[in-house]
């Protein structure tokens, strides 16, 4: 893209109070101001339009490109989502991580969604406690939604939809995630499955689809998930990891889900976690995300309409 500015600036008369002079403005100054401020608005723009892509292999303390909201914090290498054990109080706990660059699932003016796919590696350890809870969910939100700690806490996983300790709800925010549930909430609301799960959320806490999942909570296994998304299929799919007697095995999930439907042009995308009045400690270990890109399919759209 070229620029061109044209410009008249006038001489100026300065007349302090000992004296007149007469002093020439250079034009070229405020030229050079008006095009750096134009060079901030762009660049300010330039993320909203370009696809997201980031890569953690491990927390150190000084990422400054991840918003942790409520209990969640960085220790050692990784990301923790809720309370340590070394919390005096490690119940009722809620928190979420979420990176601050938004990314365009969407194309307004042709409806293209965006591909993308993305991998974590994950811990959570009971440390032996029995019943255990309550899990922690990849989620896509619309920029701009927060933690909700009162809705977020126990069942939610951190997700603002509703809690079901206490009935609340709020809409205000909605969401497509990807849960792994180890309580079994069973108000009607939420009906989870009797054994821990693997579930695809639209919206609601009630999953639309589930797998039963293993995850090996009472030992700590270390688990990792990879999150994908086909626009063109509108396919949603997770492939997990699984534990049978001690091996660790992949198993997957997929759901039909037109995301037009569901979310705005622009997300954020995080992962959350929650206990409510059982235990169970939340880590992420690395995290990785990318999408396609949507600019590139409009330029070469309007390259052929214009030929």
């Amino acid at each position: 893209m070229t620029l061109f500015i044209l410009s008249f600036f006038p001489t100026i008369s300065v007349c302090p109070k000992n004296g007149c002079r007469q002093q020439l403005f250079n034009p070229y100054n405020l030229l050079n101001l008006k095009f750096n401020e134009l060079l901030c608005i762009l660049f300010l723009l330039i993320p909203f339009a370009t696809p997201l892509t980031f890569d953690f292999p491990n927390f150190p303390y000084n990422i400054n490109t991840l918003s942790l909201e409520g209990d969640a914090s960085f220790e050692g290498q990784f990301l923790r989502l809720t309370r340590s054990a070394l919390d005096e109080a490690t119940t009722v706990s809620v928190g979420r991580a979420t990176h601050i660059q938004p990314f365009l699932l969407r194309e307004k003016a042709t409806g293209k969604l965006a591909d993308f796919t993305t991998s974590f590696t994950f811990v959570i350890n009971s440390q032996k406690h029995y019943p255990y809870a309550d899990g922690l969910a990849l989620f896509l939100a619309p920029k701009g939604s927060s933690l909700n700690r009162t809705l977020g806490q126990g069942g939610s996983l951190g997700l603002a939809v509703e809690n079901p300790m206490t009935g609340a709800s709020r809409a205000q925010y909605p969401v497509v995630a990807i849960e792994f549930d180890i309580f079994q909430n069973t108000v009607q609301s939420v009906d989870d499955p009797v054994e821990d799960h693997v579930g695809i959320n639209v919206n609601s806490l009630k999953s639309l689809v589930t797998k039963p999942w293993e995850g090996g909570i009472a030992d700590a296994q270390v688990n990792s998930a990879t999150v994908s998304y086909d626009s063109k299929s509108k396919n949603l799919s997770v492939a997990y990891t699984n534990y049978m007697n001690g091996v660790q095995v992949m198993r997957y999930l997929d759901y039909i889900v037109d995301l037009n439907r569901y979310l705005p042009d622009c997300v954020i995308v995080g992962i959350s976690g929650a206990t409510g009045q059982e235990f169970a400690l939340h880590k992420i270990t690395s995290w990785n995300f990318t999408s396609t890109s949507l600019a590139d399919e409009i330029n070469v759209k309007k390259s052929a309409n214009s030929v």
